[in-house]
């Protein structure tokens, strides 16, 4: 009887164990989750965008930004008040399979895409490959961040 009570336990307690070891836990404090561009402040004005409904999720060490359909990733550092973003990928019927699994270009950053009629991640501040921005402020429901003269600013969503 206490062979099998033995057995029992270390089988629950195996089980329990590997069941708790599968999930992710959030690195990135605040940072971590959904986010919901509400505005976008540049030397011409504000523009509300939150019906514009684009998003950026952060989980671990990779960013996706969702926009007009279209959606991108991106690896990135947080360090105190800055955060980089670098590696863009996205997938895109204008884009060759082996396209995909390469990171967007400079050229293909900057360029206008004909069917938003702007570059691709112009909606974001973002113009060229060094998505590099000032944490203006970090916390459970809002973030704002400062790129050269483009202010974002996103609720949790």
């Amino acid at each position: 009887m206490k062979n099998k009570l033995f057995i029992i336990h270390y089988s629950l307690f195996i089980i329990a164990t590997a069941l708790g070891s599968c999930d992710k836990v959030p690195i990135n404090g605040d940072l971590d989750g959904m986010w919901q561009l509400m505005s976008v402040q540049t030397p011409d004005g504000t523009r509300a965008t939150k019906s514009d409904r684009a998003y950026m999720c952060i989980q671990l060490h990779l960013s996706q930004w969702d926009h007009g359909g279209k959606r991108y990733y991106a690896h990135f550092n947080h360090t105190g008040d800055s955060i980089f973003f670098y590696d863009f990928y996205h997938h895109s019927r204008h884009r060759s399979k082996a396209d995909d699994n390469e990171p967007i270009t400079y050229e293909e950053m900057t360029k206008t895409d004909p069917a938003q009629g702007w570059p691709l991640m112009d909606a974001w501040g973002i113009h060229n490959l060094d998505a590099r921005y000032r944490v203006q402020k970090l916390n459970s429901d809002a973030l704002v961040l400062e790129k050269a003269d483009t202010v974002l600013t996103f609720r949790k969503f």
